[in-house]
């Protein structure tokens, strides 16, 4: 017993005297980007995080692209309050948004931080600098698409409209107090500003073209594309006319048939010549969406009955809207069309309740399965920017530009080919021709609507056009699902979100919000 007690006053004797070095033990097993940013492979482990973090389930693999890009415009038919034009800064849905890009933001800021850190303390040979390089652009490239997002939906305002509005806070690197949480608002110009910052850098770092291993990274030309889409918001007309002839003259692209172009979108055409950028996704039996699967849930949100949930179809406006036009084959399935139900078996799809006309979304959702037997999950990769997108910002440019007769010929490629035609021979019975100023413009909008309907681009393009009042009233009529859109202002942008504002005394809400 003496000689336990002797070795407990010891013990505390001894610990008492080395009590600062005591306390400073670390956990060598602890992830911290000292240990985990030491080498290439973790960095591009990083990287796959910024990319799993943009197909999440609260972005484009199911949550934002439906309750967001779907819903705002009126593209579907649901019963969310962005589809009643009654969205409020309490909102579920909004904040699902809020919260997946930012997370995106995050995880490309610890990527960006750690880059340099490495390259001074780890002497990295020369095919290591060059691989990191390549890392780094793709994660400036992912924070500038992320801000592009956050910027076009809480913006009060366009950048040509008032740069001087307030948008969303600017993360530049990953916070580590909380006053370093607690940032205001940037102003939209200093958001733009910072995406076309990131997007040049992306630009200058990326190569033009991958390996097929590689095939799903961002490129060079995704980065000009997106350059001149964002000049193009900024109404920089000359800036985005230069971006967009350097991805159409690259050659490294080009229009599909028509029937390839409906493959596109059933999960047969991936990384085809006519796609710029696009989300990689694949069946995953093991792990379903909300486990973080490889899959998307797009298909079992849209799906028509007895293939997936089918609670989010087409407004019946949209249905009429598109008359005999071939595209509405593409985008949407009438009750008569087949496709697979759950035992494989193609029988018609029959008719969706939830929507005026009995119509199902197509765009995303595979004719020859039923997600129901993929463990819910579809593996149709998602585009983000594919070449007719392209011609028409390009043909836009061009209208505004005073190249009227240019204009209307890269509308019409894109018109062509939805009739099965060849996109470079002119066709009378399709073009249209004799069109200039506002009536080209007119016609170039109505273009975009059919040939990229379901693709979350409409939202984003009638608040820059400033005509949202116009647009979102028409959907008052064979609506079945929500009620009577009444506009107001503030429906050009989100409101910031509540937990924001109150857990950040320096978070201004937005305006009409308070």
């Amino acid at each position: 017993m003496r000689k336990i007690l002797l070795l407990s006053i010891i013990t505390t004797v001894l610990v008492a005297c080395d009590e600062d070095k005591f306390l400073d033990i670390t956990n060598q097993n602890e992830l911290v980007a000292e240990n985990f940013y030491t080498n290439i492979t973790n960095f591009n482990n990083a990287l796959n995080g910024v990319y799993s973090a943009t197909k999440s389930l609260d972005l484009f693999g199911q949550a934002f692209y439906i309750q967001t890009l779907l819903a705002l415009p009126h593209t579907s038919d649901y019963w969310n309050a962005q589809c009643r034009n009654e969205v409020t800064s309490g909102d579920g849905n909004m904040y699902i948004a809020w919260r997946g890009w930012y997370r995106v933001v995050s995880r490309a800021n610890d990527l960006l931080e750690n880059a340099p850190i490495y390259l001074e303390n780890e002497s990295p040979n020369e095919a290591q600098k060059a691989e990191l390089a390549q890392i780094v652009g793709q994660a400036h490239f992912f924070r500038a698409f992320a801000y592009f997002h956050l910027v076009r939906l809480w913006g009060e305002a366009g950048y040509a409209e008032d740069s001087t509005r307030l948008a969303v806070p600017l993360h530049l690197k990953v916070p580590t107090t909380r006053d370093e949480m607690m940032k205001p608002r940037a102003t939209v110009g200093q958001v733009y500003r910072q995406i076309v910052a990131d997007f040049e850098m992306a630009e200058s770092l990326l190569p033009t073209s991958w390996n097929d291993d590689n095939i799903a990274r961002a490129t060079s030309y995704a980065a000009k594309g997106f350059l001149g889409k964002v000049h193009l918001y900024m109404q920089d007309y000359a800036t985005a006319k230069t971006y967009f002839e350097e991805v159409i003259g690259s050659s490294a692209f080009a229009l599909v048939s028509f029937e390839e172009y409906d493959q596109m979108f059933q999960g047969k055409l991936e990384f085809g010549p006519e796609t710029i950028f696009e989300l990689n996704y694949g069946i995953d039996m093991q792990q379903n969406i909300w486990e973080n699967g490889l899959g998307s849930g797009i298909a079992l949100t849209l799906a028509p009955p007895g293939r997936g949930w089918s609670n989010c179809t087409p407004h019946g406006v949209n249905i009429f809207r598109f008359g005999d036009d071939p595209r509405l084959k593409i985008c949407t399935y009438a009750p008569e069309d087949s496709a697979a139900n759950v035992d494989g078996i193609m029988e018609p799809v029959g008719k969706s309740e939830f929507n005026y006309t009995g119509h199902s979304f197509r765009k995303y959702v595979p004719e020859d399965y039923s997600v129901y037997s993929t463990n819910r999950n579809s593996g149709i990769n998602f585009i983000i920017m594919r070449l007719s997108d392209v011609y028409l910002m390009y043909a836009e440019v061009l209208n505004h530009t005073g190249n009227d007769v240019l204009a209307s010929e890269y509308m019409n490629k894109v018109r062509r080919r939805a009739y099965s035609l060849d996109p470079e021979t002119p066709e009378p019975t399709v073009d249209y021709t004799g069109l200039g100023g506002v009536q080209l413009q007119d016609s170039i909008r109505e273009e975009r609507f059919r040939e990229l309907f379901a693709e979350g681009h409409r939202w984003y393009d009638i608040t820059r056009w400033k005509i949202v009042e116009e647009e979102v009233t028409k959907y008052n009529d064979f609506r079945v699902t929500q009620g009577e859109i009444i506009y107001q202002d503030r429906d050009y942008y989100y409101p910031i979100p509540l937990q924001e504002v109150d857990n950040n005394a320096n978070m201004t809400p937005s305006t009409g919000y308070e």
